[in-house]
């Protein structure tokens, strides 16, 4: 079963006088039901539909699917912390030096120089999220 903060959705429909087949005709449903699950935590939902949830109620994303949001947190700086501690420390030195610091920091960069620029930082980008994700 999902892990949302549901009692909150309840809770801040109610504090905020709607009913739940009103929530139900503002995101589009025909009835009540998929509003009851949201709230009840049987089933999140889609990032639309909790944009909109936030829009009504008044709050955060986040907070509405606060124990949601902390698990992805968490699950992420494990992940970063895996593979950070798989990098070889003399390769990860070198990894974050770059050879183009000195253009950036420059007061005048052409027009070539910054396109060199942002293709490294693309490949830079790119081999790390391959060193990341383990690809």
């Amino acid at each position: 079963m999902p892990n949302i903060n549901s009692s909150s959705l309840a809770l801040r429909r109610k504090r905020l006088g709607y009913e739940q087949k009103q929530i139900a005709v503002l995101l589009g449903h025909k009835s009540t039901y998929q509003i009851s699950r949201y709230e009840t935590g049987q089933r999140i939902p889609s990032l639309i539909e909790a944009m909109k949830l936030s829009i009504l109620y008044g709050l955060p994303v986040r907070s509405l699917f606060n124990r949601h949001f902390r698990r992805c947190r968490d699950e992420l700086e494990k992940t970063i912390n895996q593979s950070v501690a798989k990098l070889n420390p003399a390769n990860a030195a070198k990894a974050d030096y770059c050879s183009y610091l000195e253009s950036m920091n420059s007061t005048k960069i052409n027009d070539h120089t910054a396109d060199n620029i942002r293709h490294h930082i693309k490949v830079l980008v790119e081999e790390r999220s391959k060193k990341i994700l383990g690809h």
